[in-house]
């Protein structure tokens, strides 16, 4: 890891905080005597750098730190993920005095898979077992890509105990007890990022989004009966 510096005069913004790249990342100010203030995370190093000189909004509690920044340092991430867990070792290693939660924001989380014929399906834990994908940073943000990767492979509506609209819901998306242990193991695939897994996904998606129309017309036709 390695960081980049931008010095400027206390109280406004480096100069080279406004070539920092649109990239994600972790950066780091430094008040004059070389001390640490605090350690943040962004999407864009530049945008979220620059941010705090404009309007504080509700971030108004750092205006006497940021009277205090002399030097920005910046680590460019390959990801906003990536960023998130390099901010959370950082953090974790040494809380500089502006920041107030140890280790970030976000709460490491858990997927679970499960392919059991009475409940199977993706469920987001904070206590990980054996067998467990993860960790995951942002429990909000698995539980949306837990959703969506559902949505694409339906292994929730692949058990033996479905009844009624639910059975139906299954025939029309193709997830009957048979197809159950495919869609486990295609599931296991993605999160475990096999390259071929995830390719086969973006195909599987166009198919989803297709028998989705349909199970909302399913859906519409069981209300009104």
């Amino acid at each position: 890891m390695q960081w980049a510096h931008t010095v400027g005069s206390q109280g406004t913004p480096p100069a080279g905080a406004a070539v920092l790249p649109q990239a994600p990342g972790v950066y780091r100010f430094r008040d004059r005597a070389g001390r640490v203030l605090y350690i943040g995370r962004a999407v864009s190093l530049r945008r979220r750098a620059l941010s705090y000189w404009g309007d504080l909004g509700d971030r108004a509690h750092l205006a006497p730190m940021v009277a205090r920044i002399a030097q920005v340092e910046a680590v460019i991430c390959d990801s906003a993920h990536e960023a998130a867990w390099l901010e959370r070792n950082l953090l974790e290693h040494r809380r500089p005095p502006w920041n107030r939660t140890p280790g970030g924001q976000e709460a490491e989380v858990w997927i679970r898979l499960s392919a059991s014929p009475r409940r199977p399906g993706l469920t987001v834990v904070r206590q990980p077992a054996p067998g467990d994908f993860g960790p995951y940073l942002g429990g909000q943000k698995v539980r949306d890509a837990v959703s969506g990767l559902g949505r694409v492979l339906p292994l929730g509506y692949a058990g033996d105990a479905r009844a009624g609209t639910e059975r139906d819901m299954a025939r029309v998306l193709g997830a009957s007890p048979a197809a159950r242990a495919g869609l486990a193991r295609a599931i296991a695939a993605v999160l475990a990022r096999d390259p071929a897994a995830v390719a086969a996904l973006r195909g599987w998606a166009d198919f989803a989004r297709r028998n989705a129309a349909l199970a909302a017309r399913l859906r519409s036709s069981a209300g009104r009966s």
